[in-house]
């Protein structure tokens, strides 16, 4: 339905919800996010349902920031991997039951790093030659390293919270120079929050041998 304005213009209600969602999705999806890392760190399971509230919710800043590796790594990376984090820790124990901390194991980290590297490299390539991306290496960098360091915190590896430290470094740059001032501030926090994530982990650990 049109509404008639004072200078005569017609506007629809739907582009008024569309650019009040647009003024506030960004610091939505930081909330969010906090709140899944915080989950993360104390091992609850809401971790993943909101991490899948998290995801939609960041679909229209990174599509307007054009981070379309980031957009990419939210919709086909962190979306699966939050519902089979959700199975896992349900299921994943050796009883199918809670599933505990532990480490990677050297092969599978040093597979998981060559991957990174290959993948960041192909993907930045092919994002700087087809598209408009902004920042494609840094981009896809992080799409890469972050698709590794969920699979890591889906299998309960501690080593997660070392990738995560890493890629919200870089993130923070990435979203400060696309003006993305809410998911800049997210990512900061994100980085004491992995220190905290890795000594709470550490702990868990202990208590667990």
């Amino acid at each position: 339905m049109l509404r008639h304005t004072a200078n005569g213009a017609y506007t629809c209600p739907m582009d008024s919800i569309i650019t009040s969602w647009l003024l506030v999705d960004e610091w939505i999806g930081a909330a969010l996010g906090v709140l899944v890392v915080l989950c993360l760190i104390r091992e609850k399971l809401y971790a993943w349902p909101l991490g899948v509230a998290y995801v939609l919710v960041s679909i229209t800043p990174l599509l307007e920031a054009r981070l379309y590796a980031n957009l990419a790594l939210h919709l086909v990376g962190f979306l699966p991997l939050n519902l089979y984090g959700w199975y896992h820790w349900l299921f994943g124990g050796e009883e199918r039951d809670d599933l505990p901390v532990t480490r990677v194991g050297s092969g599978t980290a040093i597979l998981l790093a060559a991957l990174c590297m290959v993948a960041a490299l192909a993907l930045g390539w092919y994002f700087t030659t087809n598209t408009d991306a902004a920042f494609p290496y840094w981009d896809n960098a992080v799409f890469a390293m972050s698709l590794a360091a969920m699979w890591l915190t889906a299998r309960k590896y501690i080593e997660n919270w070392l990738v995560w430290f890493v890629v919200n470094v870089i993130s923070v740059s990435l979203y400060f120079s696309q003006d993305l001032y809410g998911y800049a501030f997210l990512y900061t926090l994100y980085i004491p929050m992995a220190v905290w994530g890795y000594i709470t982990w550490l702990k868990s650990m202990g208590q667990r041998t």
